[in-house]
């Protein structure tokens, strides 16, 4: 009897001395992440993945001095767009107070595209001084400081070391190391750890948003973060290797596959193809088009009616000394389709076409001369707008022809004349769109390889 107390006792207290330990360990990490004075350093790699091929790497690190705790984040691109190999770099390097609540004190950012560099650099004091540097032109802004700490740059990791519900949310604030401005998104936890999966799935309730989704193990590192348009990054034990020598070209991976030829688009007055998968809530068409099931018709010289309410109150905005200067190049029309013709043709003429994924500002699009259809739509909107003609951009994908087979990703403008929408093609220099112009998008979590097109049917001239 007595050795049968005897064991119950031990057992009692060895099922108190684990509970214990269970309490301590489960609570360890959520306060050392609170507790931010002693969280130790660390790196994060990560491989970056785009369309099903590697295209570059991700440093994530937390680190510390005698007077600063220190945020650093790398990102690196590389692939080929069009034949040409293009690289891509970001920085940022901020540092922190080491006095509660960790205020941003101090930072610099740097970014580097084919043809362009973006130094900012900021003190967070009594006000926010920033001074940016975009190629040859540099301006410092004084502003309000702003309100971020360690706890914004670590809210994800101690909102999982709290261990919260599926359905639970958090509010993530994320700062533009460049603008200095705060976006906030809610993150819902969509999976919880289960026997199979030791990991935490949160979910971005804005649809859309350049962060989709993000997966935690126990301990809040990350395993890995799904952005727009199928970019993904996946946590690596050291920093990733990749040779773009072996991507297939980047704009061709991104294009919309079609089983079958199209033939010349000049000869096509109408084109219906369907759409697989036949479900497609993903999927947003613009009126120059239509959609009926899983069948989309796109037409040549497609137009449609204007919203009226939207004419009368549209809205012209300011334009740069740079593009008034273009427009006495621009002889004077005698009626809107005429002024139209001579900008698209002005347009067309002149800028060179030359791949170009870096984003310019108007000013910088004049002064280099070249650039995409992207360029290309900025430039001549930018000319309507001093023209005080209503117009706006149209993305969606072009038929690059058979021997390619495929959409391409394309960017074009649309006009209004005489009560309608017209879209016209500066790129290409057409006063009209053809039906090889696919005037849709895709949500940001979907990406081209989700979607499959079949000619159904072709209406030739």
């Amino acid at each position: 009897m007595k050795q049968a107390n005897s064991l119950l006792s031990m057992l009692l207290k060895l099922s108190f001395l684990a509970a214990c330990f269970l309490a301590t360990t489960s609570f360890l990490p959520f306060h050392r992440l609170w507790q931010v004075d002693t969280l130790k350093p660390f790196t994060e790699w990560f491989q970056i993945n785009w369309q099903g091929q590697v295209v570059g790497w991700s440093k994530f690190t937390f680190d510390e001095n005698p007077t600063h705790y220190l945020v650093g984040h790398d990102e690196y691109f590389e692939g080929r767009v069009r034949g040409k190999r293009m690289q891509f770099s970001y920085r940022y390097d901020w540092k922190f107070s080491k006095q509660a609540p960790f205020k941003l004190l101090e930072g610099r950012a740097i970014l580097q595209e084919p043809a362009l560099t973006m130094t900012t650099s900021f003190e967070n004091y009594e006000q926010l001084t920033i001074t940016q540097k975009r190629n040859q032109r540099q301006n410092t802004f004084v502003e309000a400081p702003i309100n971020y700490t360690l706890s914004d740059v670590f809210a994800h990791r101690q909102f999982i070391e709290s261990q919260p519900n599926k359905g639970e949310s958090i509010d993530y604030i994320k700062l533009d190391p460049h603008s200095l401005e705060a976006s906030q998104n809610t993150f819902s936890v969509l999976a919880i750890p289960n026997n199979r999966h030791q990991r935490y799935l949160l979910a971005n309730q804005a649809p859309n948003s350049e962060l989709s989704a993000m997966t935690f193990d126990l301990a809040g590192n990350t395993l890995k973060q799904s952005r727009g348009r199928g970019i993904e990054l996946i946590a690596s034990n050291k920093k990733p290797s990749f040779n773009p020598e072996m991507q297939t070209d980047l704009y061709a991976s991104n294009g919309l596959k079609v089983l079958q030829p199209i033939g010349e688009l000049e000869a096509i007055s109408a084109l219906k193809l369907s759409m697989q998968p036949r479900t497609i809530d993903w999927l947003q068409v613009h009126p120059s088009a239509s959609l009926e099931g899983n069948i989309i018709t796109t037409q040549r010289a497609s137009t449609y009616k204007a919203e009226l309410n939207l004419v009368s109150d549209w809205k012209f905005s300011p334009v740069s000394e740079k593009v008034r200067a273009l427009m006495p190049a621009v002889t004077k029309a005698q009626n809107r389709e005429q002024t139209v013709k001579q900008l698209l043709t002005f347009t067309h003429n002149y800028l060179y076409y030359k791949a170009t994924p870096t984003n310019f500002s108007i000013d910088e699009v004049i002064d280099n001369g070249y650039g995409d259809c992207t360029e290309y739509t900025q430039l001549m909107l930018a000319l309507l707008n001093v023209a005080k003609i209503p117009a706006r951009s149209v993305g969606g994908y072009i038929y690059l022809g058979d021997q390619e087979q495929q959409f391409g990703g394309h960017e074009w403008v649309e006009v209004l004349i005489d009560g309608e929408w017209r879209g016209v093609d500066p790129t290409w220099n057409m006063m009209q769109t053809t039906a090889g112009h696919l005037p849709i998008s895709l949500s940001g979590e979907k990406n081209a390889t989700d979607l499959v097109f079949t000619v159904e049917q072709i209406h030739y001239n």
